[in-house]
C-alpha cells in the first residue's frame, strides 16, 4: 500500500519503494522471518527492517571487502535481530558461510606469501648454484686448455 511519503507498507513494515523488490523475495522465501517480531512501533519495526536490510548487503559483499570488525558487528546485528523475534536461521548460516570463506581467504594468503618466500630463498640458491657451476666450467676449460710451446718453455 501506498503511503504518500515514498514508503509502501509490505508484512507490516514501512519500506521505501526502490526496497520493495528486496523486502518482498525475503517474505517469499522465508515467510517466518517476522512472524515473531515483539516491536509493534511502526518506526522501530522500519528501524529493524533497515538494519536487516543493510546486514543482508554486507553478506553479499566479497570475503575480502570485510573486515574482521564488520563481520562481528554483522553478527551482533543478526543476534540483536534474533532476540527481538526475527527469524533469521537462513542469514546466520549465510553469515556463517561468509566467516568461513573469509578465514579460509586469510589463511591461503598466509600460505602464498610462506610459498612466495619460498621460491625467492629457492632462486637465491639456485642462482648461487648456477654462478658455482660457471665458475666450474671455467676452471675446468682453463684446466684443459693445451699449453702453447711458450707456456712450456
Amino acid at each position: 500500500m501506498w503511503n504518500g511519503d515514498g514508503t509502501v507498507e509490505v508484512n507490516g513494515f514501512r519500506i521505501f519503494y526502490s526496497e520493495v523488490d528486496c523486502v518482498r523475495r525475503i517474505f517469499e522465501k522465508h515467510p517466518e522471518t517476522a512472524m515473531n517480531i515483539r516491536p509493534k512501533n511502526q518506526m522501530v519495526k522500519n528501524a529493524y527492517m533497515n538494519n536487516l536490510l543493510d546486514l543482508i548487503d554486507i553478506i553479499c559483499l566479497a570475503p575480502q571487502e570485510l573486515t574482521e570488525e564488520e563481520l562481528r558487528d554483522a553478527e551482533n546485528t543478526l543476534y540483536e535481530l534474533v532476540e527481538v523475534g526475527f527469524e533469521l536461521d537462513w542469514l546466520k548460516k549465510k553469515l556463517e558461510e561468509l566467516c568461513v570463506k573469509k578465514k579460509k581467504m586469510e589463511a591461503r594468503g598466509a600460505r602464498m606469501r610462506e610459498l612466495d618466500g619460498m621460491i625467492v630463498e629457492q632462486r637465491r640458491v639456485l642462482w648461487a648454484l648456477e654462478t658455482e657451476r660457471k665458475n666450474e666450467e671455467n676452471e675446468a676449460r682453463s684446466d684443459s686448455a693445451r699449453l702453447g710451446f711458450e707456456d712450456v718453455v
